[in-house]
């Protein structure tokens, strides 16, 4: 599909493609570290990514995100991207084989591989290591951040 068919799609009134994202994730989010989720006192809600400034539409109150130590947020985000490493690799490493096989003209060792992959990644691997990360995101600190 060319740009001038993309660019008809959106005119028709189609919707425009995205990249796939986790639900609520701001693109960009992966590398510059998970969005900072603000409560204002009248009950407005926003997230921001770090070091922006907010001004609440309902009261006015002002709120900063730079406040956060950086020191403690690089930790936050160095926690993320670890955790985001394994199921890529894991991913990467089913893709190796797969290709392997394939180019052995083994293609019944892919048929099989794929179910063994998956079956692996969600009932032995996912469970852990989504256990150990929110261990590891319970001993992350957590602000109370004031308007100014």
């Amino acid at each position: 599909m060319g740009r001038r068919a993309r660019r008809r799609g959106e005119a028709d009134g189609q919707r425009p493609r995205t990249r796939l994202l986790r639900p609520g994730e701001q693109p960009g989010a992966v590398l510059r570290g998970p969005p900072i989720t603000l409560t204002c006192e009248c009950g407005e809600k926003r997230e921001l990514p770090y070091g922006e400034r907010w001004e609440c539409e309902n009261c006015g109150r002002v709120w900063d995100t730079t406040r956060i130590p950086r020191e403690q947020y690089d930790a936050i985000r160095k926690l993320s991207m670890r955790f985001r490493a394994l199921p890529v690799a894991f991913g990467g490493l089913v893709a190796a084989v797969a290709i392997f096989f394939t180019l052995t003209d083994n293609i019944f060792s892919v048929f099989f591989l794929l179910p063994v992959a998956l079956t692996t990644w969600f009932v032995l691997l996912r469970p852990i290591h989504r256990r150990r990360y929110r261990e590891a995101v319970k001993s992350l600190p957590r602000w109370e951040l004031g308007a100014e």
